[in-house]
């Protein structure tokens, strides 16, 4: 088993190169003199800061601000207003006319527009699932004794 070698700045390929910046300051491992919690009068003792202490509460950051229903609509309706683009490039590049067939009704459509009603009857499939499952959920919060 080899021992690690020591870096030899002389056998170093690198080029020497000088501190980029200023020293960092050396912290100290321990504090020295107690650390007071709240205002401090002038005379008082000086309590140091245990775990019985809560600590002062950080400062807000100004530059974090708190979400809006404002501001989430307005994003939705952005990403609403692309995805609308995108399908409406979508519908206009896929104009060739398909033969289309469902129970019993024949026609033909732009290939675009049936992918169309494809996806919204998807879309509407999903979410019809979707609302009888919160519903069913609901109902299991409301009455927590019931068995389903």
């Amino acid at each position: 088993m080899s021992t690690p070698r020591r870096f030899d700045p002389e056998q170093s390929p690198l080029p020497p190169s000088g501190p980029v910046g200023p020293p960092a300051p050396s912290i100290p491992d321990q504090y020295t003199e107690p650390v007071a919690v709240g205002p401090v009068l002038p005379g008082a003792p000086v309590q140091p800061a245990g775990p019985e202490q809560d600590a002062p509460a950080p400062a807000p950051d100004p530059l974090t601000r708190k979400h809006s229903r404002a501001g989430a609509a307005w994003v939705a309706l952005v990403v609403a207003a692309v995805v609308l683009i995108f399908l409406l490039v979508f519908v206009v590049q896929n104009s060739d006319p398909v033969q289309v067939r469902y129970f019993g009704f024949e026609g033909t459509l732009p290939l675009g527009v049936a992918m169309l009603f494809a996806a919204i009857a998807g879309a509407l499939t999903a979410g019809l699932l979707g609302t009888v499952r919160i519903l069913q959920l609901r109902s299991r919060v409301r009455h927590p004794h019931t068995p389903t």
